[in-house]
């Protein structure tokens, strides 16, 4: 994995910038001077840096050394004490952090799919349980792969703005029962195109249903938006808040 996002690292945020739906919608959840966060694949840190000014702490981890060194750069030019980020995999987070750490734990941006078997998931999904304190929530963000799967989605919206083209690409026959994604990126200011391909485990949202398990999360619920519409199957994105 590291290479594929090595690769774009230094184009991330022109790629995905942080929008003010998400800034919006992590805002409902009543942040405080008191919280602990953390955020799970948070790739160049903005999401860590927009709520650091409401929370006690909030520390990124990515297992990408690039896009860890691009958010400890933000952090010296932004002067945030309280964020800290780590080159971490997200399936040691039980060996990293201490039981009930955190209030909120986010894995946004389809990280979780990057888990590529559902048994590793489900672990994943304990673990996340594990360190979060009582009443915590864990709020993630995938794609609705039930929808991609059914209609057998073969290209996502283009990304083209003044810096970058970014073309995205799902092959379903190739590594089953895995999808393997294509991108071809574009920078603008110099033509230079850089291809990269991995796989994802196309995670719907009635396998996370049997996941959850009421002795971790009391309370699940499904988005299909960051305006906090109710999940549908037409919906791109799955968005989970799970509460402990």
């Amino acid at each position: 994995m590291n290479k594929f996002y090595q690769s774009i690292a230094r184009h991330y945020d022109h790629i995905f910038p942080l929008s003010d739906g998400l800034k919006k919608f992590l805002y409902t959840f009543g942040i405080t001077n008191t919280d602990h966060i953390l955020d799970i694949g948070c790739a160049t840190g903005e999401v860590v840096f927009y709520l650091a000014p409401y929370a006690q702490s909030v520390t990124g981890i990515d297992l990408d050394p690039d896009l860890i060194e691009i958010a400890r750069s933000k952090k010296n030019e932004r002067g945030r004490k309280n964020v800290a980020f780590f080159v971490r995999d997200m399936s040691d987070i039980d060996n990293v952090f201490i039981p009930d750490q955190f209030r909120i734990v986010l894995c946004l941006g389809n990280t979780l799919v990057h888990l590529l078997s559902r048994d590793t998931i489900n672990n994943f999904l304990g673990k996340v349980s594990n360190i979060l304190s009582g009443n915590g929530m864990f709020i993630f963000q995938i794609l609705n792969y039930e929808k991609i799967l059914e209609q057998r989605t073969r290209e996502l919206p283009l990304i083209d703005n003044d810096k970058i083209i970014f073309r995205r690409s799902y092959d379903h026959d190739t590594q089953k029962p895995l999808l393997v994604f294509d991108t071809s990126l574009t920078v603008k200011a110099s033509s230079e195109t850089i291809n990269n391909s991995i796989t994802l485990y196309p995670l719907r949202q009635e396998e996370l249903i049997q996941m959850s398990n009421r002795h971790l999360y009391r309370s699940i619920q499904f988005y299909g938006g960051f305006d906090g519409r109710a999940f549908n199957a037409q919906h791109d994105l799955l968005i989970g808040v799970w509460q402990k």
